[in-house]
């Protein structure tokens, strides 16, 4: 590999490194809606609940790839700073649907909000460049995705070996 395109890929790597430890360290911090304080994982089920309205636990875990016990855990803290109740489903009595109670729908609709507005500061921040350049800025980050998409899966693999 020719010296000059090494160093643009490792600048790449850098960037990489850069954005996710940007957005890991935006992750841990607690964000505060009105009186209440959410981490991002708490805030997430927030908005999938908001999005799918009588959602299950086990519905939730699929959708983010993590364990009904570990969304039982954030539903418990959700549902004990009154923003989200457990309903029984009318016709499987077993199945316990998740709601957003009124507090937890001002949150989400705040959200949505506070979403909308970053966005539009990114997109703002991005107008000097052509819709070209964000295209093929896309198709890059797809490219990188899919190499991150093989790294866990060799990584699972393994694991279990």
């Amino acid at each position: 590999m020719e010296h000059g395109r090494k160093e643009l890929l490792q600048k790449l790597w850098a960037a990489q490194d850069e954005a996710y430890e940007l957005m890991a360290e935006y992750d841990s911090l607690p964000h505060t809606y009105g009186s209440v304080v959410l981490y991002q994982a708490e805030a997430l089920v927030v908005n999938l609940i908001g999005e799918h309205s009588d959602i299950t636990i086990t519905e939730l875990g699929s959708i983010l790839k993590k364990t009904a016990s570990a969304c039982s855990q954030i539903v418990r803290k959700l549902k004990s700073k009154g923003l989200v109740e457990q309903v029984r489903n009318e016709s499987n009595n077993r199945q316990l649907n998740l709601r957003l109670t009124d507090a937890g729908k001002q949150i989400y609709l705040d959200r949505l909000s506070l979403n909308l507005e970053c966005q539009n500061i990114l997109f703002r921040m991005l107008q000097e460049f052509s819709d070209e350049e964000i295209a093929h800025h896309i198709a890059v980050q797809e490219r990188i995705n899919q190499a991150y998409r093989g790294d866990i899966d060799r990584s699972k693999v393994s694991v279990t070996e």
